[in-house]
């Protein structure tokens, strides 16, 4: 399996490349890579995964609350999703739940975020990172199928290319399956689109296809509350007050008044 890869270099300049499937010789050569990542990240002093859930709880990124939060954020999504897929209800409790859902799901990000990044920095993980940069090396081609780079060293000065960024995109997608429109097929995006609550870029949007936020005021592409005077936007504070093209309260200037109460000419 070979997929081609177009895309851009920094400086705006076209760039065709070609991944493959790794075979028998490309997972050795990872496998390989993953040892000396294993052994150079333990060296270095990163800690195995065993030891890390014992280790967040002694830096207080992690206790027994935390714990039962988590627990409680699954079971809700769980239920949640259920709900949504099961069916059944009036359309405006679906649409309750799915705006539940996705806050419900924001926090468990958020409660797991911390904890993640520690498991990022495990030596499994590093280790498990030069295995995959082993594998881009080994399966990206150019067009004349020469090998793109000679190692993990001359991958790493470019790795940061935009088209490099994409041919290690190809390759994760062809590997593990990965959804590029994973956010999209989340039960409560798919719903709210499929019932008109949030256009494409799952932003709210009321029954005309104005923008909303999930109070159902009305907003603008940067967040800003708006009304619409005929047809046109026109933003305003959360109490209504309009504003000026500096986002500023609109108001009418009044001269300065000298100690008679006349008005001070500029």
């Amino acid at each position: 399996m070979e997929l081609e890869v177009k895309s851009k270099d920094t400086n705006g300049q076209d760039v065709v490349r070609f991944v493959k499937k790794p075979g028998v010789k490309e997972y050795r050569d990872a496998q390989v890579a993953y040892n000396k990542g294993l052994r150079d990240a333990l060296e270095s002093g990163a800690m195995l995964r065993a030891k890390l859930a014992d280790y967040v709880r002694q830096q207080g990124v992690w206790d027994d609350k935390k714990e039962s939060q988590y627990k409680k954020h699954v079971e809700d999504i769980r239920s949640y999703e259920a709900a949504l897929l099961k069916g059944g209800i009036k359309l405006v409790e679906a649409k309750d739940v799915a705006l539940k859902l996705k806050e419900v799901r924001d926090q468990f990000q958020s409660l797991i975020s911390e904890r993640n990044s520690y498991d990022s920095n495990c030596a499994e993980a590093l280790a498990d990172n030069v295995r995959f940069n082993q594998l881009v090396v080994s399966c990206t081609f150019n067009p004349d199928k020469t090998q793109t780079w000679k190692n993990l060293d001359d991958y790493d000065k470019n790795s940061f290319e935009p088209w490099a960024v994409e041919a290690a995109s190809k390759l994760a997608n062809m590997l593990y399956g990965l959804d590029p429109d994973y956010e999209k097929n989340l039960p409560e995006n798919k719903f709210l689109v499929n019932y008109k609550f949030a256009d494409k870029d799952l932003n709210l949007i009321n029954k005309d296809g104005h923008l909303i936020d999930e109070e159902g005021r009305l907003i603008d592409e940067e967040g800003y509350y708006v009304k619409y005077v005929d047809g046109k936007k026109v933003r305003i504070t959360l109490d209504g007050k309009e504003l000026d093209e500096n986002n500023n309260v609109k108001v009418e200037f009044q001269p300065f008044l000298d100690d008679e109460g006349n008005p001070v000419e500029v």
